[in-house]
């Protein structure tokens, strides 16, 4: 029996080192996203001219209340909301011992609910209440996770349907960026194999996107997600996922995109304290609407910027979609530098940011389970 525990502590102690994600990661990757879609949030709909015009040269640099705001905090948007949907549903599909995508489905349909409050349907009305894993928290009974904001009437309108979306029951053509933040934790769930963590992704985005464009974005920012905590650079990462993305078809406009973005970053580095030399190159990817945009946006920021703080800033002060390029690059730095790159001010504005470091313990863990089970 002692050598078996010797040889079990030994497994683990290397499987540690090597491949299972630090407590650090999976709240830099939560907090980072969170806080980024906060600081998006009151740009989403100001040009470049209004943001200057409004915040000055530097722009917004910190977390804001908007009239949409609970109390004293700074809110985030259906962004955030439907990240933490999915570590929801994470959690639970390991808990009750099933699929991750049946899992994922049941925080889906409670966000839905909480949103609309509509009554839930026959046999779903138990997925409202707090189930028998959550001890520490319920994340449905915060009163964040049911506000209404910029939220994608798509995904609802998927949501609504009785029968759920998937590769073959296509819901609708939506190519929006509001299907990425939730890639995040499958990334970091399957951080020792992109390749499932590509497949899960793209699985989990049919329940509300059907058009190539969204799911295989998704999928390839949850693959991206998976080498860099894994310890992959960005660019080797990359490197790996165009061998990838060669062999699925329909991927072409993403393989396009992010090399454009590495592109850009090499030829014109973006500026830092105030400058916005990186305005032409990120406004030449898009607006950040559609997926493949907001994920080649968000890599432009991350490669070409040296402080993570200031990635985030560049992200989000753009005309076009902030919350979902700011969003996105948050998770990358945190993923890269942990929760330490963000700053007090900001962490101490962030609506929900107790749920979500409640959260990102308990999804270490299963992270964790699922490196040393294998």
């Amino acid at each position: 029996m002692k050598f078996f525990a010797e040889v079990f502590i030994y497994k683990a102690n290397v499987l540690r080192s090597d491949t299972v994600l630090e407590l650090k990661e999976v709240r830099g990757a939560l907090l980072g996203e969170a806080c980024g879609d906060a600081l998006g949030y009151p740009l989403i709909h100001l040009s470049q001219e209004k943001i200057l015009s409004i915040f000055g040269q530097f722009g917004l640099r910190l977390l804001v209340r908007t009239r949409k705001s609970i109390g004293k905090s700074a809110p985030v948007t259906e962004l955030t909301q439907l990240m933490l949907s999915t570590v929801d549903g994470l959690l639970w599909s390991d808990a009750k011992k099933i699929d991750v995508t049946e899992g994922v489905y049941k925080g889906y349909m409670r966000w839905y609910y909480g949103q609309t409050g509509e009554e839930p349907r026959r046999g779903q009305k138990s997925w409202m209440r707090r189930q028998s894993h959550e001890h520490e928290i319920c994340l449905i009974h915060k009163k964040f996770m049911h506000e209404r904001r910029e939220g994608d009437e798509d995904c609802l309108n998927a949501l609504s349907s009785v029968k759920r979306g998937t590769k073959k029951h296509k819901l609708n053509d939506s190519e929006s960026s509001s299907v990425l933040t939730r890639a995040i934790p499958v990334g970091l769930l399957y951080s020792d194999d992109f390749e499932l963590a590509f497949e899960k992704a793209v699985e989990i985005s049919y329940l509300t996107h059907s058009s190539d464009i969204a799911v295989l974005s998704a999928g390839t920012l949850a693959a991206l997600v998976s080498l860099s905590a894994s310890g992959s650079s960005i660019p080797k990462a990359l490197e790996t996922i165009y061998e990838f993305l060669n062999k699925v078809e329909n991927s072409d406009s993403i393989i396009s995109l992010l090399s454009a973005a590495q592109e850009q970053s090499v030829k014109h580095p973006a500026g830092k304290g105030g400058s916005w030399d990186y305005i032409d190159s990120i406004n030449s990817l898009g607006s950040g609407e559609k997926a493949n945009e907001a994920l080649a946006m968000a890599v432009f920021c991350f490669m070409t910027i040296d402080d993570p703080f200031e990635a985030v800033i560049a992200a989000a002060n753009h005309g076009g979609n902030s919350s979902a390029v700011a969003s996105i690059t948050g998770a990358l730095e945190g993923i890269r530098h942990g929760e330490k790159f963000l700053p007090n001010y900001w962490t101490d504005m962030l609506e929900g940011r107790e749920s979500i470091e409640l959260l990102a313990e308990k999804f270490c863990h299963m992270c964790e389970k699922r490196i040393l089970r294998k």
